[in-house]
């Protein structure tokens, strides 16, 4: 018996693999800032509340929350973000404009976005190299904090996102050529609003 099913599949394996290692990454960064902020809101209120009942505040608390938390929860979750296209969007001029139009708009984008992050990505690896080589730290009064691995968190930040928007870019190129998704879907998905 001859099989008669010659028609090449719309699934792309390789890029649905690609895009579960990144949407994993993704999810380690997000839960890793995650710990970011539950860390930073229990030292904040040990802090507070050793200070009023012992007058006795943890030392350095500022700044390990202005040069350890806040780098995590602000730069970790940023993938993720990417990664569900949750970005702020603004669509007043473009919210009635055709699928197609709309896809090679958000592909321009993807293209700028890719760009600006690499390029963040690549200074900021130029500066975390520096900085780690000397150890910067910043005085906390008591001690020194060392601050330069978040330097190497900025950095994988921007990298993931970065590599993440390139994934969606290629992704909305394949549908735009072929009117298959990497995972064989035909939806247009943009944004925060599935068309």
């Amino acid at each position: 018996m001859v099989s008669v099913h010659d028609e090449k599949s719309p699934r792309s394996e390789t890029g649905v693999l690609i895009g579960k290692v990144l949407a994993r990454l993704a999810n380690v960064f997000l839960w890793a800032g995650a710990v970011a902020i539950i860390a930073m809101m229990l030292q904040v209120t040990a802090d507070v509340v050793l200070k009023v009942a012992a007058n006795e505040p943890i030392v350095g608390t500022l700044e390990i929350v202005s040069y350890v938390y806040m780098v995590g929860c602000t730069f970790l979750p940023l993938a993720h973000v990417q990664l569900s296209r949750s970005h702020i969007v603004v669509e007043v001029f473009t919210q009635k404009l055709a699928d197609a139009t709309n896809l090679r708009l958000e592909m321009g984008g993807a293209l700028l976005n890719v760009l600006y992050l690499a390029v963040l990505a690549g200074m900021g690896f130029l500066v975390a190299l520096d900085k780690t080589e000397i150890g910067e730290t910043q005085d906390a009064t008591f001690f020194q904090l060392p601050v330069w691995p978040m330097r190497w968190v900025f950095v994988g930040s921007c990298a993931l996102t970065a590599l993440i928007a390139l994934y969606q870019m290629a992704d909305d190129i394949r549908i735009a050529r072929s009117g298959f998704r990497f995972d064989g879907s035909d939806r247009i998905r943009l944004g925060d609003h599935p068309m």
